[in-house]
């Protein structure tokens, strides 16, 4: 019996004194810490902190493990998270660290990005709907920005061709006024096709080129597809109906 509560003795004496050298600092020479430190070295990051973790269960008072993860965490493993936390904790254990106020300074920092962070990837329902009109919005205007331009050229080029200089010494041809009638009676005799698919760089005044050979009648070909035209923004692929020209044309 005596000899049992003498084991028994040396087996409480031997984990008093392994608490005694974590307690002051000797958690250095634990295997699992060594192990750490060495995978460490050897930038193996995320063993490194599975390791230092494993000790922290085993000496939950080790600041030093709590530093060394806090590190990791924040320089090679990106976890604003777990980084926090283990500041934290180093703190609450070495609450005179000479790195105090440089940690808290740190803490402040990532807690405003990370919030940040979320924020952005996580917006609530109306900022997130007020954006999407936003850039609807944006891209309607890029489209409108885009035909204007594309038919101010057009025009431009119509308008210079019948300001050119060598016109202006040719005899001025005086109008038929019967002439233009027939023209537009040959116009609607022409074979119109009854549907029109949009191709890219197609304005309404280019098809109405393109298939009456004159860029007034836009509007009819609008007017005709207004159950499925808000605008006169077109995308590419959207079957138009092409509508037969009135019997008396459009000025």
């Amino acid at each position: 019996m005596k000899r049992f509560f003498n084991c028994i003795m040396l087996v409480l004496g031997i984990v008093l004194l392994s608490s005694c050298d974590q307690g002051a600092g000797e958690e250095t020479r634990h295997p699992m810490y060594i192990k750490a430190q060495k995978l460490k070295e050897k930038g193996s990051f995320a063993e490194s902190a599975k390791a230092f973790e494993e000790y922290v269960r085993i000496n939950p008072y080790s600041a030093k493990s709590h530093y060394e993860l806090a590190a990791i965490y924040d320089e090679s493993l990106d976890d604003a998270v777990l980084s926090i936390y283990h500041y934290r904790k180093f703190l609450e254990l070495e609450p005179d660290s000479q790195e105090r106020k440089k940690i808290e300074i740190w803490i402040q920092a990532v807690e405003k990005e990370y919030c940040s962070q979320l924020k952005s990837k996580y917006p609530d329902d109306d900022t997130r709907t007020q954006l999407e009109i936003l850039k609807e919005r944006e891209k309607r205007y890029i489209l409108h920005l885009t035909q204007f331009r594309s038919e101010n050229a057009y025009l431009k080029g119509q308008l210079g061709q019948r300001l050119n200089p060598q016109m202006a010494t040719e005899q001025p041809i005086q109008e038929n006024p019967s002439a233009r009638p027939s023209a537009d009676i040959a116009l609607r005799k022409k074979e119109i096709p009854d549907f029109y698919v949009v191709k890219s760089g197609d304005t309404l005044s280019r098809i109405s080129k393109e298939i009456y050979g004159d860029i007034r009648y836009f509007k009819l070909i609008f007017d005709a597809n207004k159950d499925t035209l808000t605008s006169e923004n077109l995308q590419i692929g959207q079957k138009l109906k092409i509508p037969k020209l009135p019997e008396k044309p459009q000025e």
